[in-house]
């Protein structure tokens, strides 16, 4: 049985609610902090950049703090003005303190070379790009439970930046270039992200050769052997005890152990020519250990024939790693893949140590089971998928705004596409938010922009009400429908009066009654989240309603209240039509103003 079936049975209890005691006179407040359309959080402005302007701000990734504060960081690539180049760049850190509804700066996390006095950080000059950050969940080693950590790719200066503005000061460069010492670093905070000291370097590389923008193009002269060896993004998780980080390798791997997949590095790795593949990787660390475990082989990708007998691992360049526990007891790492054909794909492990042991290039996303009138789940790289705590998985990529949400969380579940208000981009990020039970979303969109917004997924914070008409007795619903009509109900509107407790998802007949920021009100249904929305968006006597994503800061109804506890719900675009339920089991309509009972609702908890 799906989690969240075990848990909704208690609504079933609704069906029984004539009891005068159950009937409430006033709307209780709303869940706290709710921003549906955002804002932005960052947007370049005319700072020199290091690379091209179009991706100077990306890669935005979240936590969550056990005190409810959300910190975020991203890429920011302007150029450093004291260096006049790479040397000294630093990641932001954003908060939010209200649950995602706005954000403001925090700090700037320093290289390792400005943070430590060990020589052994030295090379490490730029904290660049890359972050992930995580709440330890438990101690590991000397890390508290609750610590704050961030891992990053670090790097030394941009030699093939330096060398061009050297040549010309009126050079602007329009891609990436080719950084030396390419790592990625462990940073932890204990002071909520206020201030942070390098713990360790995770995995290293060696020169970034133009990759990932211009992969094997943009190559400095200091970089006399043309090698293209960085790695990328970081992935932290807890497991059995030990921190584990999944990354992105581009160093050169002749094949991997098959019982304990560990790679086998080219002995050239250094001076042969680079095959400008990429391997899925992780480590473990026991946090107390001087290093990190050597690398296992995630996803090997396809092999390559390097000439002279020499084959390499990495053809199709898999990459982006994120891993969640299913809630049938096995992993899911989803990952980018550019070998041709499907370029997002999935595998499937008993053990997320271990998924070595299955396919090397995976399956395609869109193969995976979606409920009727719902797309194959989103491709174009860039997969950012997350376990919520009812057991649900969400999932994005950059092809489209959308979510997919498997109810169940099983390997084998079936996904449903919701939509959201934040548009298609890439590296688009999705963090579940405690407080508000809604899922925050963070996306670098146009031209360096990290743009923020928040989406309702269902059974979020605060009270849930079923909507009594006068006239009917009978209550709002969906048709048993969870997500947009667009999407769940054949682009027909399917808000409807129904029996109470007749609902065979009886999470459809219940609704959050939400203040937008602007003012209004808006009703979101607690199986999918989804407002009753005027379905043509014109407020005129007639229309219907239906199912759709909040994308409204003012939303769609005033509230009047009646002398005996019912409520109106004028429409806020046209104060002279109503929310109507004219007759058992109709559609609901916008309607002039009657007193037939037919527009007077009872909110009933």
């Amino acid at each position: 049985m799906p989690i969240r079936q075990s848990r909704r049975k208690l609504t079933k209890a609704l069906g029984t609610f004539v009891a005068a005691a159950a009937l409430l006179a006033v709307p209780m407040a709303t869940a706290q902090a709710y921003n549906p359309t955002g804002g932005i959080l960052y947007q370049l402005g005319n700072e020199p950049c290091l690379k091209g302007r179009g991706n100077c701000a990306v890669y935005p990734k979240s936590a969550e703090l056990p005190g409810g504060r959300l910190v975020a960081s991203f890429e920011k690539s302007t150029v450093v003005t004291t260096s006049g180049s790479a040397d000294g760049q630093t990641l932001p850190v954003y908060k939010s303190d209200d649950a995602g509804t706005s954000w403001q700066p925090l700090s700037e996390v320093k290289a390792p070379a400005y943070l430590s006095t060990d020589p052994k950080y030295a090379r490490y000059t730029s904290n660049w790009t890359n972050p992930y950050l995580y709440v330890l969940p438990q101690k590991v080693g000397a890390l508290k439970k609750g610590t704050l950590l961030l891992a990053s790719v670090v790097s030394g200066d941009d030699y093939y930046y330096k060398e061009h503005k050297a040549a010309d000061p009126n050079w602007t460069p329009n891609n990436d270039g080719d950084r030396k010492d390419l790592a990625i670093a462990l940073y932890s905070s204990t002071d909520d992200g206020r201030s942070w000291k390098v713990v360790n370097v995770i995995a290293t590389g060696g020169w970034q050769g133009g990759s990932a923008g211009a992969v094997g193009q943009n190559i400095a002269a200091a970089n006399t052997n043309r090698q293209v060896d960085p790695l990328w993004e970081p992935y932290l998780m807890v497991y059995d005890g030990k921190l584990v980080c999944y990354y992105s390798d581009e160093n050169d791997y002749t094949g991997f152990d098959p019982v304990t997949g560990v790679p086998t590095l080219d002995p050239a790795n250094d001076t042969a020519t680079d095959s400008h593949g990429q391997i899925l990787a992780h480590r473990t660390w026991d946090g107390s250990a001087a290093t990190w475990s050597a690398p296992v082989v995630d996803v090997a990708g396809s092999k390559q024939d390097m000439g002279g007998g020499k084959t390499e691992i990495g053809g199709g360049r898999p990459g982006m790693t994120n891993v969640v526990a299913t809630s049938d007891g096995r992993w899911l790492l989803t990952f980018e893949y550019w070998g041709g054909g499907a370029n997002t794909r999935y595998v499937i492990a008993d053990s997320p140590l271990k998924f070595f042991r299955g396919s090397q290039t995976g399956m395609s996303v869109g193969s995976l089971p979606v409920v009727s009138g719902s797309r194959p789940l989103s491709g174009g790289g860039s997969p950012v998928i997350v376990r919520i705590p009812d057991g649900r998985l969400v999932y994005n990529a950059s092809n489209s705004g959308d979510v997919w949400v498997n109810e169940s969380g099983r390997s084998d579940g079936v996904w449903t596409e919701y939509q959201t208000t934040s548009p298609a981009g890439y590296s688009r990020n999705l963090q579940y938010v405690d407080s508000t039970g809604r899922v925050a979303i963070l996306n670098n969109q146009g031209t360096s922009t990290i743009a923020y917004a928040e989406v309702d997924l269902g059974d979020s914070a605060g009270t849930y009400y079923q909507l009594l008409n006068r006239k009917t007795g009978q209550v709002i619903g969906t048709g048993n429908k969870t997500n947009d009509a667009n999407l769940g109900n054949a682009d027909t509107p399917d808000v409807v009066l129904e029996d109470a407790g007749a609902a065979a998802n009886p999470d459809t007949q219940s609704w959050h009654v939400v203040t937008e920021p602007n003012g209004g009100t808006t009703l979101l249904n607690r199986s999918g989240g989804r407002a009753a929305s005027i379905w043509t968006g014109n407020a005129t006597v007639g229309q219907r309603i239906g199912q759709w994503v909040d994308n409204s800061a003012t939303g769609s109804w005033n509230l009047v209240k009646t002398d005996d506890g019912f409520y109106k719900l004028q429409s806020l675009k046209n104060p002279n039509v109503y929310l109507t339920g004219a007759s058992a089991g109709a559609p609901l309509t916008l309607q002039n103003a009657t007193t037939d009972g037919s527009q007077d609702w009872k909110l009933v908890k």
